[in-house]
């Protein structure tokens, strides 16, 4: 038995298992499916991030070299204008603002030249006493030659452990008159006002100009020399292809930016290559930006991805107690129901077994009193009746072994059909009518068809009740018993009058009422009601299916 309910048991925990199992594989699965996507956005997300970091470096890359280019942009705007204006006024306005530019941080001289027709040369320097400045700045200028009105020169000079970013600017008026200005930016100081100020992360920056010349880089070893190994893959031509030719100077057209990967020389790691165009004046400058692979690509990957999966091995984690916990939990459940469930089964058969020995005790002690008690009575009755009537003697005789032979037929379940104990209780009726004459009327009302007749009630039910109203009740001719008996479709309703006897019989123990209410208990009927209502005492006997 207990083998039987195991495997039992085994077979329906199995299904538990097997969605467990299902569920475990879905995880992973679905787990192995997500982290390639994962990685694939990240990478995107950090493309996109390094590309916002790029467009934010070009920024301050061209702002800081538009702000060392403002000044001349201002000078060439007053030499151009030189035709329309006093000329000393205009030179005025040239000497102040030569001498205003060196208030900008990494511009050390500044010079405005004058050559006449006549050959005269008047120069003015910020620096007067640098007469080595001044010597190398008339040869610089005899060495420019024109090939139209105006001439621009943006060019890179290494010399004395400096690297110069000179710019000058040049234009023959109408008499012959030459007029230059210009001044040298520092670029190791430029790149120490640079590297100070912006102290972000994200990758390094590498300006250059169209020549591919370094003009900021965070090794100053490179300021001012030729960096090819930038433009080994990406050639400067490809990067100023990409941008569009405005009124002489570049602007990126925003279409394409390219990119590469490389071993920095700086860094000594890979690095992916960020390269764009910016304008300054009308001068093109290449920013590179470089950003490590392995820091800003593949850790921070690895690094969601260790995230993710220590979110997933939690969240497994957690499914798997929670799933635990639950097993465990169905499982004590499980066990407590089968007690509870095996106990009350228990309690149930013993209860039933109980009410059926006790009502079958009560009725074997019911009949043990009817019979005596019912018999003294029908034998005095008849002893006076045989001298009265002898013809009413022998019906009496005849109904009196009737009743004894119902009283010790067995029953089986203590259950007879309506009809058998209608016919009964119109013999114990008859008896019990000789006894008391005028004094005891019995009214049978019948309200339905004959088909209920077939229906079943407990045994000698409607003679207990009809015997406690004769045993508990006054009975004279003045006051007589009143019983009446109505059928209804789904119970019976017993009634008499109530007029309860001042002195109670000393055997009297409501046997035939506790009978009655055992076996419908056992039964599981609640409707069995007794009771007295308005001077009746009533008794409601349902009909057992």
């Amino acid at each position: 038995m207990q083998t039987s309910i195991f495997w039992t048991r085994l077979k329906k925990h199995q299904q538990y298992l097997y969605i467990s199992l299902l569920l475990i594989a879905v995880f992973f699965i679905g787990s192995s499916l997500i982290t390639p996507k994962i990685t694939s956005v990240t990478e995107n997300l950090i493309q996109d991030v390094i590309q916002g970091n790029l467009k934010s470096k070009e920024n301050i890359v061209a702002f800081e070299f538009n702000q060392l280019n403002n000044s001349f942009k201002n000078s060439q705007k007053i030499i151009q204008n030189l035709e329309n204006n006093s000329f000393e006024y205009l030179k005025e306005k040239l000497l102040f603002t030569s001498d205003l530019v060196l208030e900008q941080h990494s511009i050390h001289n500044s010079f405005i030249s004058i050559i006449s027709s006549k050959g005269i040369l008047e120069s003015h320097f910020s620096n007067k006493k640098d007469s080595l400045y001044q010597k190398e700045i008339h040869t610089f200028l005899k060495n420019i030659r024109f090939i139209a009105n105006d001439v621009l020169i943006d060019t890179i000079i290494s010399n004395n452990h400096k690297v110069i970013n000179r710019k000058i600017y040049g234009k023959k008026l109408s008499n012959n008159t030459v007029v230059y200005t210009g001044y040298d930016v520092d670029l190791i100081s430029f790149w120490s006002y640079f590297s100070e100020t912006y102290k972000g992360d994200g990758g390094y920056t590498v300006v250059t100009n169209k020549d591919g010349i370094c003009m900021l880089h965070p090794d100053t070893k490179y300021i001012g020399k030729k960096i090819d190994a930038y433009f080994s893959t990406i050639t400067i031509k490809q990067l100023l292809n990409n941008s569009l030719k405005i009124n002489g100077y570049y602007v990126p057209n925003n279409v394409t930016i390219f990119n590469d990967k490389a071993i920095s020389e700086f860094l000594g790691l890979e690095v992916i290559r960020y390269y764009d165009t910016i304008k300054i004046g009308n001068t093109p400058l290449i920013v590179v930006v470089s950003f490590p692979v392995d820091i800003h690509l593949k850790e921070t990957t690895k690094n969601i991805q260790g995230y993710f999966s220590w979110i997933s091995f939690l969240a497994f984690a957690t499914f798997m107690l929670l799933l635990i916990a639950s097993r465990m939990q169905l499982k004590k459940e499980y066990v407590e129901n089968l007690k509870v469930v095996e106990e009350k089964d228990q309690l149930t058969y013993s209860n039933e077994k109980y009410q059926k020995e006790n009502a079958i005790l009560q009725l074997n002690q019911l009949k043990k009193k009817i019979n005596p008690h019912f018999l003294f009575n029908s034998l005095n009755s008849l002893h006076v009746l045989i001298d009265l009537n002898p013809d009413l003697s022998q019906q009496f005789v005849l109904k009196l072994a009737d009743v004894y032979r119902y009283l010790l037929d067995e029953k089986e379940g203590n259950l007879i059909s309506v009809k058998k104990e209608m016919n009964f209780l119109e013999q114990y009726i008859f008896l019990q009518e000789i006894r008391f004459n005028k004094s005891l009327e019995v009214t049978i009302v019948n309200n339905c068809d004959d088909g209920i007749l077939v229906k079943k009630i407990p045994f000698l039910s409607l003679e207990t009740l009809v015997e406690n109203a004769i045993k508990h009740n006054e009975i004279t001719k003045i006051n007589p018993l009143v019983i009446t008996i109505i059928i209804d479709e789904d119970f019976i309703t017993v009634k008499n009058n109530y007029t309860p006897r001042k002195r109670k019989a000393k055997d009297s123990h409501h046997i035939g009422l506790t009978y009655l209410e055992n076996t419908y208990q056992f039964y599981q009927i609640t409707s069995f009601k007794t009771g007295v209502i308005d001077d009746e005492f009533v008794c409601i006997l349902p009909f057992i299916t």
